[in-house]
């Protein structure tokens, strides 16, 4: 590939029976991959100092020569720049660097004659950001990112009435027994649950346990959802049950179990009001209230089961579920371990310090709406990530991916510092992943494994 550097771009015309081959970017490509590498293989810099990313674009296995990689460089939320170069075989060379703390990220993409990235098989790898061939971050001085101070004087007193509130609605819990696959039956146990609770649904999802499990006898794992419009997984629970848990798969949603993904997604259409932002002018009413409500209720239901040894009770989650982790540790005091992997819903005030804001609030649009009206930025004070933190006493598993455009690491680290000293906590990270289960709660797992015998982390 062509070297290249900040202050000179440097552009060739493409054959044009390559631009013919690459033209339609429905059609099925070479195999494509990049090599990319930071001059800190961990990705940690302080700020100030220089990043230096290098990217080799190979076609099938080999360097390519030829394609226009075109790479992306953002400093938190704002396009730094867009570099261009003509592969010629050899790596190219991008600096940048940040001025504060803060997330620097590396996003490559190959472009077609036409101008626009070339996307289709071979070109992607997930499928949510088909046209990125390849990426990579850096944090700069990670344990100095501060949220600003959002949090309200009643938080605390706010959130305690809720709890008082819930403690009014009784269980009520409806379990019906579920079939487990061949090789599970007459070990494990599981349960399609309902338990009622406060707001829109209830508290729906999968009970599995060990057959003929002593009362007392169970360390007890709950797992809460993802964003998306699925079942809870039957499958996780059984599979966590058969190593010796009392193991709870929560919905995010509430909707009934043993519906198909084509079931929830038409529901969505109607039930998931301005995409889970309905209400947002009122902590109560906000949509996704419901859903830190529904995280106490789950956990009300799980210790109420008679197996539960009263010792180890462990809250995970990703993405929507890592935020639901977060409300869990800090409102239920018998959790003992946290396991929270790239989490949303943290620093919803992050745009005023050049990040972005969290969750559903991302971008422009987001950002447009909270200002639009000063009692979104309450609401979400209520339940954001980073209020919550200070309230968490429990062992803590936390990781970020530094190439997580969705749950962004500076919003990570924003709730990771606001930990309490005595806390203990534990980050994950990795420079090359990012959201959609690519980033692994390392310590969290090894953590696990301790705990549960073998078992792995969900997100």
């Amino acid at each position: 590939m062509a070297n290249h550097n900040d202050s000179r771009r440097r552009s060739q015309s493409i054959p044009l029976l390559l631009g013919l081959l690459l033209l339609t970017p429905a059609v099925a490509f070479a195999n494509y991959s990049i090599d990319l590498r930071l001059d800190k293989s961990d990705g940690y810099y302080s700020v100030g100092e220089e990043t230096v990313c290098t990217a080799t674009l190979l076609k099938d296995g080999k360097p390519a020569v030829g394609e226009t990689l075109r790479c992306t460089v953002k400093r938190e939320r704002d396009t730094l720049r867009r570099d261009e170069f003509v592969c010629d075989g050899d790596a190219v060379e991008i600096r940048a660097a940040m001025d504060r703390p803060g997330w620097l990220f590396f996003g490559f993409e190959i472009i077609g004659p036409d101008g626009k990235p070339l996307q289709g098989e071979g070109i992607f790898k997930h499928h949510m950001k088909p046209t990125i061939v390849g990426e990579i971050g850096a944090m700069h001085d990670a344990d100095k990112i501060k949220a600003l101070d959002s949090r309200p004087a009643d938080f605390d007193t706010y959130w305690a009435s809720c709890r008082s509130k819930l403690d009014q609605i009784p269980l009520d819990p409806k379990m019906t027994e579920v079939a487990v696959p061949t090789a599970s039956r007459g070990k494990v146990q599981c349960y399609s649950i309902e338990v009622q609770c406060l707001g829109r649904t209830p508290v729906t999802g999968y009970l599995a346990l060990p057959v003929d499990a002593k009362p007392g006898s169970l360390p007890a794992y709950v797992n809460f959802q993802s964003m998306v419009w699925r079942d809870a997984s039957r499958s996780r629970a059984i599979a966590m049950a058969s190593k010796g848990v009392l193991a709870l798969y929560v919905s995010w949603h509430g909707l009934p179990t043993g519906g198909t993904e084509e079931d929830y997604k038409k529901i969505s259409r109607t039930r998931y009001e301005e995409g889970g932002r309905g209400g947002d002018t009122d902590r109560d009413t906000w949509f996704r209230h419901d859903m830190h409500l529904k995280v106490m209720r789950a956990l009300d239901f799980l210790k109420s089961r008679p197996q539960w040894n009263g010792t180890e009770l462990v809250a995970s989650g990703g993405s929507l579920g890592g935020i639901h982790a977060i409300t869990a540790a800090a409102l239920d005091r018998e959790i003992t371990t946290a396991i929270v992997s790239v989490p949303s819903g943290c620093e919803y005030n992050g745009h005023k310090q050049g990040r972005d804001s969290a969750g559903l609030y991302r971008g422009e649009r987001g950002i447009a709406r909270l200002e639009a009206d000063p009692r979104r930025a309450v609401t979400l004070a209520y339940h954001d990530g980073v209020n919550f933190a200070p309230l968490i006493q429990c062992d803590i598993y936390v990781c970020t991916g530094f190439a997580d455009e969705l749950c962004t690491p500076s919003s990570v680290f924003a709730f990771y510092n606001a930990l309490p000293a005595t806390t203990k906590k534990f980050m994950s990270t990795s420079p090359t992943t990012g959201h959609y289960g690519t980033t692994k709660n390392t310590a969290g797992d090894e953590r696990l494994s301790e705990i549960f015998r073998s078992v792995t982390v969900d997100d």
